[in-house]
């Protein structure tokens, strides 16, 4: 199996949620931890605003195992606190082979 990163991208509602947005965002790494194939999680805000997460998985299918489980209503309300902070219409995610 080969290792992938999925990259995702938004940019926030508003940028005074930058300490939410942060203690968010540890909170997904601790709860990710707890996945099978999670690896890692590192995050980003590039100069324009926009928040960037890199995770590596030990493969697709181990993420999109994840995706599967992401979308039951087990997750709703981690995804409407989430909403609340990232601009859901701007969000990209794209998944990477390592190489």
């Amino acid at each position: 199996m080969k290792q992938i990163i999925t990259l995702v991208s938004f940019k926030m509602n508003d940028q005074n949620l930058a300490k939410e947005w942060k203690e968010m965002s540890d909170h997904i790494t601790d709860s990710l931890t707890k996945i099978e194939g999670f690896i890692s999680r590192d995050s980003a805000v590039g100069e324009d605003g926009t928040v960037y997460c890199f995770i590596k998985w030990e493969s697709a299918e181990k993420q999109e195992a994840f995706n599967k489980v992401m979308e039951s209503d087990a997750f709703k309300k981690e995804m409407e606190a989430f909403a609340k902070i990232a601009n859901m219409e701007s969000m990209k995610s794209e998944m990477l082979n390592i190489i």
